[in-house]
């Protein structure tokens, strides 16, 4: 397997590789993620993001492209409430169902790791929405401890 840093020319492999993991939002809060959204705009979003200056980003190789991760440095000056901080947020992660339990997620993990320790961050977050028990299963594997919870009411 191969990790490689994603480039714009990779968005459309992103877009690809995204459904794998959006299927399981929208078909779960249909209410809050677009089903289906079109391989155009995904491609167009993903171009976007990737030219960013915060942005880190790393595709996964196994002959083909078999997952993605984007995540983006923060930089927080302090506060009164807050210390300074750099940190990186995993912001998706999708491994196609045929590489899964193969180390590709871990893999990518650990790339955005190093991307952060090499940014001078000192913590990687992310969040996983309750309902997804393979995520949760996942990254607490990886070594990933609740932070905190975040609460929703319908108005």
């Amino acid at each position: 397997m191969k990790i490689r840093v994603a480039a714009a020319e990779d968005a459309r492999i992103l877009a690809l590789l995204n459904p794998h993991v959006h299927v399981i939002h929208a078909a779960h809060r249909p209410d809050v993620y677009r089903v289906d959204p079109p391989e155009e705009e995904l491609t167009d979003y993903f171009a976007t993001l990737l030219v960013k200056d915060v942005t880190r980003a790393f595709i996964a190789e196994i002959d083909r492209p078999v997952g993605y991760a984007v995540a983006a440095i923060v930089r927080r000056e302090e506060n009164p409430f807050l210390q300074a901080e750099s940190f990186i947020v995993l912001h998706q992660l999708a491994v196609d169902p045929k590489a899964a339990r193969g180390g590709v997620a871990s893999q990518l993990i650990e790339a955005v790791r190093n991307a952060g320790r090499l940014e001078g961050c000192r913590r990687l977050l992310t969040d996983v929405l309750d309902f997804n028990e393979g995520a949760k299963a996942f990254y607490a594997a990886a070594g990933f401890a609740e932070l905190k919870h975040v609460l929703e009411q319908p108005l």
